[in-house]
């Protein structure tokens, strides 16, 4: 009985140690914005878990614990609401679909939107030119196809084609009318997801 109940032991112990170092040796990649990030992940009961200073980090702000009253306090860091957009607040990815705002610039025929679109996904991705909106001064501005159509073929602009294969990067300029803002907030769309962008500055 005593060799039986060892011989059990010792195989549950085996197990056990065999789980552990499956579970120790388990990396999973972190990725923020498309990009990969140096972040513990554990997977309990089908579930992800990250350490929570991890990722309020990740987003300029600060978290800490006061053990004597058990409580986790998050601090966030808010940009000042007039500070200019900064070069990684003009990119945005999502399901690994990204657009990039590279420039926008005024003259006396048009306010210019310049925009690449990545496609870093696995299948055909949908750009969406016509489907952007810019919100100047309080009032929204839809896309004009007639005033983007004169633009696009008398000037031979960059126009992004409508679907993008895997791995490709298109570029697009899209024409609105001449605002009077500094600057503005602009939608931009690809496979019908909304990419927003605000306190875009216009280069004039």
């Amino acid at each position: 009985m005593k060799k039986s109940m060892a011989v059990i032991i010792s195989v549950f112990a085996l197990f056990l140690a065999f789980s552990m170092g499956t579970y120790a040796s388990t990396k999973y990649k972190f990725t923020f914005d498309g990009k990969n990030k140096a972040v513990d992940v554990q997977i309990i009961n089908k579930k992800a878990y990250v350490p929570l200073d991890s990722v309020v980090g990740l987003y300029g702000g600060k978290a800490t614990y006061d053990d004597k009253t058990k409580t986790y306090a998050v601090t966030s860091k808010a940009p000042a609401k007039d500070a200019p957009a900064s070069q990684g607040s003009l990119t945005k990815t999502i399901k690994d679909v990204t657009i990039r705002i590279d420039k926008i610039v005024q003259d006396a025929d048009s306010l210019k939107v310049y925009v690449s679109y990545i496609n870093k996904s696995k299948k055909e991705a949908m750009t969406g030119d016509s489907l952007t909106k810019i919100v100047a001064n309080g009032k929204q501005h839809g896309f004009d196809f007639d005033f983007n159509f004169d633009r696009y073929y008398d000037k031979d602009v960059p126009h992004a084609a409508n679907f993008i294969e895997p791995g490709v990067t298109e570029k697009s300029v899209i024409f609105f009318k001449p605002v009077t803002a500094d600057k503005i907030n602009i939608v931009l769309n690809a496979n019908f997801e909304d990419y927003r962008f605000n306190d875009v500055k216009i280069q004039k």
